[in-house]
Parts: C-alpha cells; sequence; structure tokens
C-alpha cells in the first residue's frame, strides 16, 4: 500500500484460516487501520493488490455489501456513530442488518437470539433501556454480541478495549475468549498492548 510520500507496507502475505484466531498489533501509523480497510473492502486501494476475501477475489465484480455480510466489526469508530437511542435488544438485533439503527420488522428468531446474548451479558432485565444509557463499557459489550448475532466467519474487534478501565478491559477480554473458544468465528484482534493477551488466540502479526 503506497501513497506519494509513505509505503505503509508491502509484500505481506497474510491469510486467515477457518476457525483460526490471529492478534494484529503495532504502534499508531503501523497500518493496523489500512489492513482493515482492506479486508472490510473501505480502503480505495484494496482493489489493485492481490486481496482474496471469502473466496472473492477484489475487483472481479463482488459488492461491498457480500464481503460485509461475512464480517462482524467493532471499534470505538462505530461506538461513537451508534447515537441512536434505541433498545438494548434491537441494538443486538441491528446486527443482523449491519445498520445504525433497527430500521426492519424483527423476526421472533431475531428476537430469541438477541435475548440469549442479552442473557450472557447479564442485561437479560434490560433488553428495553436505551443503548445511550448504558456505560461506555457496557456499551462495546453490546456491540460485541451485535457483531455476532449473525454467526460471522470472521469478527474484527479494532482496539476494542481503547478508553476502558481495567475492570471494564477484563469484562470485555473475557467475552472475546469465550468467543475464541465457544464459537467457529475467526476472530482478529487489534491492540497495541501485549499485556492485552488473550487465550485461544494462537496467531500473531506484528506491523511496524
Amino acid at each position: 500500500i503506497r501513497y506519494p510520500d509513505n509505503t505503509v507496507f508491502e509484500n505481506l502475505d497474510w491469510t486467515i484460516e477457518a476457525n483460526q484466531h490471529w492478534q494484529l498489533s503495532g504502534p499508531n501509523g503501523s497500518g493496523k487501520t489500512c489492513l482493515l480497510s482492506l479486508i472490510t473492502g473501505d480502503h480505495p486501494q484494496c482493489y489493485v493488490n492481490d486481496i482474496k476475501v471469502f473466496g472473492f477475489q477484489r475487483g472481479t465484480g463482488e459488492s461491498i455489501w457480500q464481503i460485509k455480510q461475512y464480517i462482524g466489526y467493532v471499534s470505538t469508530a462505530l461506538q461513537w456513530e451508534y447515537r441512536v437511542s434505541i433498545g438494548l435488544r434491537n441494538v443486538i438485533i441491528s446486527g443482523f442488518y449491519d445498520s445504525i439503527g433497527l430500521y426492519n420488522k424483527s423476526t421472533d428468531m431475531q428476537k430469541a437470539i438477541a435475548d440469549q446474548w442479552l442473557a450472557l451479558l447479564g442485561m437479560s432485565d434490560r433488553a428495553d433501556e436505551p443503548f445511550n444509557g448504558l456505560s461506555y463499557g457496557e456499551q462495546r459489550l453490546l456491540l460485541i454480541a451485535r457483531a455476532m448475532v449473525k454467526h460471522p466467519p470472521l469478527l474484527i474487534l479494532d482496539e476494542p478495549c481503547l478508553g476502558l478501565d481495567d475492570m471494564n478491559r477484563q469484562v470485555v477480554l473475557a467475552l472475546i475468549e469465550r468467543i475464541c473458544t465457544a464459537s467457529e468465528t475467526a476472530v482478529l484482534y487489534v491492540n497495541h498492548r501485549s499485556e492485552d493477551r488473550i487465550r485461544g488466540i494462537d496467531h500473531h502479526l506484528a506491523l511496524g
């Protein structure tokens, strides 16, 4: 990936296999976010590089939404964007549609799956509470549940502990560990804190 005055990285050969968990680390500016945007199709240079995602060769006519249906994504940027005042259950259900807010009529099956995630998070009695009334750490947990609700083959967690205190960080890390050990979703965990290791993530790509 090159810009007029900078080469972010070159000759990178990297494959994530099914149900394989990776930690992606590196200092700020090392290209972590750039690499994620190549995977999700949000980077303009994804079509001029040799990139294959879920069997799709980038630039062969696939739509960005065809790619995104296979990916669950959580970041602090998403948390800032998710400013709609809807209930916790509906936030999780919105993950089926990759939407910020819920604009489709939910099915009984979707509600049941969302309620299972609320139970896992210990929030069963708060299903109708507004999302913007949660603490910062609770919002992060709910967005992880939203990303997982469609059972994606790949879950991308971009700095999921950024901005959290020690207690909330440990809760988030425990949830990620559970996903790694108890689901068939491959996890790509992005961070720059070497101490935030997660059991079950045994592959590591370091940039910078």
